[in-house]
């Protein structure tokens, strides 16, 4: 009805207009959410719809006839008119939303540990390359792809020519495979212990500190690299890379850490630049040896280090020998028995190196003159050092039973009872 009453306003216009014309009107209802359509349809009748000197309810009766016989009111819709905006799944979401679910970092298969022996995507930067204000169409903004300022004049919105673009579209394409040929091309590191593994490469001096510091005299060496797994509740097996470093200048520093990440050269730069702030200073005689024989237990691990004299070099175990050259010590022996535990060993070299007594110490501590002997030197001993306080009068005092403990293999070695493993061995006749 309230579509009706208000056509009640149209049909006076209505009442002189010719035969056979169509009439149509959109009423708009401000009560209801949709509008209403109200259509007339063709007048067939050769009269207008009412006398102009009828009455009112003359008029309003032949207004319900028309709106019976000649008119159509469609039923409200729901329907409801919003603006559109160009809302979509990659506008909703975060750019590292995006990319963490491109890259599979999370899920069921994730936390389930699935997966781990396929090859793992890499976050991609699609803004390399990119230059703001650049095109299909060529247009040249000042400020964005051009610039704002050209001979004292600010310069104008232009479009380049067909062929200035595509030949900027060719560099552009060019330059992107140059990026992805260099990706793919594998970087020929220095070899280490052996071709296959990261055993002392070398991963170059640490980075400046803070306050600028830089560590040019300073070199790294890769000692172990593992993969370690930590179990987790939510995201399940969890995978990261531990590296063991060594680093040192060849004069007497050195030291050692631990660095762990989830990719392989996050954890080397973390143990690069974390073993800098770790360092020992290793006390060596004449520069290029220890200063006594070394014997010490770490945990299940066994060491035995012996001086030796120049031009005898460093025969040890591998990692030792790279943290000599670290250290700066050339001539060595070592033998490592019992757990081969590369943090232990490390743990264990640099514990006893650091608490080496050196010539001058011992000599303070007995007050006696050091002396020592040579091949080269025949009887005569050398003193080696002197105590600064003053000699002791008295001997010093002799234990009853000294407390030293023999390695059975060295006595033999000593005095040639020592033969080899198969000088017993039975072969049979030919």
């Amino acid at each position: 009805m309230a579509a009706a009453v208000r056509a009640a306003g149209c049909l006076p216009a209505l009442r002189g207009a010719p035969a056979g014309r169509l009439w149509s009107r959109k009423l708009y209802l401000n009560t209801c959410p949709a509008a209403s359509t109200l259509a007339l349809k063709t007048v067939l009748s050769n009269g207008p719809l009412s006398s102009p000197g009828t009455r009112d309810n003359r008029h309003f009766s032949s207004l319900s006839h028309v709106l019976q016989t000649h008119c159509w009111i469609s039923s409200p819709s729901n329907s409801v008119c919003q603006q559109y905006r160009p809302y979509s799944f990659f506008t909703k979401l975060t750019a590292d939303e995006l990319w963490k679910g491109a890259l599979a970092e999370t899920g069921a298969g994730a936390r389930k540990g699935r997966g781990k022996r396929t090859k793992k995507k890499k976050r991609k930067d699609l803004n390399r390359g990119q230059v703001i204000g650049e095109g299909h169409s060529g247009f040249l903004w000042p400020g964005l792809n051009v610039p704002l300022m050209r001979d004292g004049a600010v310069q104008t919105i232009a479009q380049r020519s067909k062929e200035e673009q595509e030949k900027v579209k060719a560099d552009m394409i060019q330059q992107r495979e140059e990026w992805d040929r260099r990706r793919k091309m594998k970087v020929k590191r220095e070899r280490g212990w052996s071709g296959s593994t990261w055993g002392g490469v070398s991963l170059g001096p640490p980075d400046p500190g803070p306050n600028g510091e830089t560590y040019e005299d300073f070199d790294t060496r890769i000692l172990e690299v593992r993969n370690v797994f930590n179990m987790t509740a939510k995201e399940g097996r969890k995978r990261s890379v531990r590296v063991l470093v060594a680093v040192g200048n060849g004069r007497g520093a050195a030291g050692f850490a631990i660095g762990k990440a989830t990719e392989r050269m996050d954890a080397f730069r973390k143990a690069k630049n974390r073993a800098v702030h770790y360092l020992h200073y290793i006390e060596r005689y004449e520069g290029h040896t220890i200063f006594h024989d070394i014997s010490l237990t770490f945990k299940r691990t066994h060491l035995k280090m012996k001086k030796q004299p120049r031009g005898y070099g460093l025969r040890c175990h591998r990692a030792i020998i790279t943290i000599c050259r670290l250290i700066g010590i050339r001539d060595m022996y070592a033998k490592v028995s019992g757990s081969l535990n590369m943090l232990n060993l490390t743990r264990g070299l640099f514990h006893g190196l650091a608490r080496q007594e050196t010539h001058q110490q011992l000599a303070d501590k007995k007050s006696l003159h050091v002396v020592e002997f040579r091949d080269e030197c025949g009887p005569l001993p050398i003193v080696a050092a002197s105590p600064r306080g003053g000699l002791r009068k008295d001997p010093e005092p002799e234990d009853d039973v000294p407390d030293v403990k023999l390695d059975w293999e060295e006595v033999k070695a000593a005095q040639g009872m020592k033969r080899s493993v198969w000088s017993g061995l039975k072969r049979a006749a030919t």
